[in-house]
């Protein structure tokens, strides 16, 4: 069972239309310890903090299956697919990607559809 950790609350219901979502199922290598997984899901915040166009990150994981899911939001696509290339030259975010299995890891933008709310 997890342990009992305080989580900050969901961010992106904040979201408007015109945002770009993205949204990344991924699942850590079968080494990585799942202290470890959290604490590298949290190093992420810094990073992707510091990136033009940013409005909020939340991240889940199933203990079901194991895999963890983002939901990134981001003023438009531009700053998304910016942040995207970005973190690719980012040590702190390569650190963290070096310990994700890479050939399970979907990764992709969204615009906004369609949606309902009670």
């Amino acid at each position: 069972m997890l342990n009992s950790t305080v989580h900050t609350p969901l961010n992106s219901t904040a979201a408007n239309i015109n945002n770009s979502f993205e949204i990344i199922a991924l699942q850590f290598r079968d080494n990585v310890e799942f202290a470890d997984q959290e604490a590298a899901m949290a190093n992420l915040n810094t990073v992707v903090k510091t990136a033009a166009g940013f409005q909020s990150r939340d991240y889940y994981y199933s203990e079901e299956n194991g895999h963890w899911i983002e939901f990134i939001v981001w003023d438009n696509e531009a700053s998304a697919k910016a942040a995207s290339a970005n973190m690719m030259k980012n040590e702190d975010a390569l650190a963290v990607f070096s310990l994700v299995e890479q050939t399970t890891m979907l990764f992709s933008n969204y615009q906004h559809k369609g949606g309902t709310a009670a």
